[in-house]
């Protein structure tokens, strides 16, 4: 089947007041979440496969059972490589069909991230995929940073104008205070920081870190100018405290492993629909037929 690249699907929604969330997957069960909680809102979906929880072995398979079950939803869906670090990485995804790829050397110096980008550019425009990169760093809620490290990763303007012309990226992940995972404490978000480059790039702009950022807090990133957001911890905390929870039920031996299963895929679902309603992206599958 043909998934729609990444610039395609969020197009509708930039200069919009919604957005759509990326989810990660790494098993048929959170698959059929992502895919379930679509149909459910008709709501356009990017899922996407990240190298740490899906090793690139399993990608073939992966990318066939994704293929088919957003063809049994018929829902519009891109297929996007999550924070991959090598061209080889991206090489062999594009080969495999995935209609967008995310190059992440935002720990890399500037020039050096811009060389690389540019290059993922030329691999995935050849083929017809997206390019989504990272400037500025979204470090991780267990890091431990000064204040000053920390504003120190926030995303420059002007080097963002700059990044954008010079790669012909499509979509740009930003750095205004978000951080992967959970947080040691309440985040800080920089909206100023949001609307200064909204305003200066015209591309899709990316919010990495949306997991146990306070709703009102999301709302506002995607008024001033977000249009995706990357979701993971806040289902896949859900859906391992439901397995872990099934298989303390009773004797592991009586444990029904397609039950197990399936109530964690139920609370996975029920979250992602949450975020979408959060998103705004109900109803909006609509926009793309």
């Amino acid at each position: 089947m043909k998934f729609l690249t990444m610039a395609e699907i969020l197009q509708p929604c930039v200069g919009k007041d919604w957005a759509v969330g990326a989810y990660d997957t790494f098993n048929l069960e959170t698959t059929q979440a992502i895919v379930d909680a679509s149909a459910a809102d008709q709501a356009p979906a990017i899922i996407m496969i990240y190298p740490n929880d899906a090793p690139q072995a399993e990608w073939p398979t992966l990318v066939r059972l994704i293929e088919s079950e957003v063809e049994r939803a018929n829902i519009p869906a891109a297929l996007v490589l999550d924070h991959a670090k090598t061209l080889d990485e991206i090489e062999y995804a594009l080969e495999l069909g995935f209609s967008g790829v995310m190059i992440d050397a935002s720990l890399a110096p500037l020039e050096q991230n811009i060389a690389l980008t540019s290059r993922a550019v030329e691999l995935a425009h050849a083929v017809g995929a997206s390019v989504e990169a990272e400037l500025g760093h979204v470090g991780v809620g267990d890091d431990v940073i000064s204040e000053d490290e920390q504003q120190a990763h926030l995303t420059r303007v002007d080097e963002a104008e700059r990044f954008v012309r010079e790669t012909g990226v499509d979509a740009l992940a930003i750095s205004i205070g978000t951080l992967h995972g959970l947080y040691r404490g309440k985040p800080h978000l920089d909206f100023e920081r949001i609307a200064q480059l909204r305003a200066a790039c015209s591309i899709p702009l990316v919010l990495h870190g949306g997991s146990d950022t306070p709703d009102q807090d999301l709302r506002r990133a995607i008024e001033l100018g977000i249009d995706k957001i990357n979701i993971w911890t806040d289902v896949r905390i859900p859906f391992l405290q439901t397995l872990k929870d099934a298989l303390a039920g009773g004797p592991i031996g009586k444990v029904n492993v397609h039950e197990a299963f399936g109530a964690a895929r139920g609370k996975a679902t029920e979250i992602i629909r949450q975020k979408n309603k959060l998103l705004g992206s109900v109803g909006k599958a609509s926009q793309y037929r």
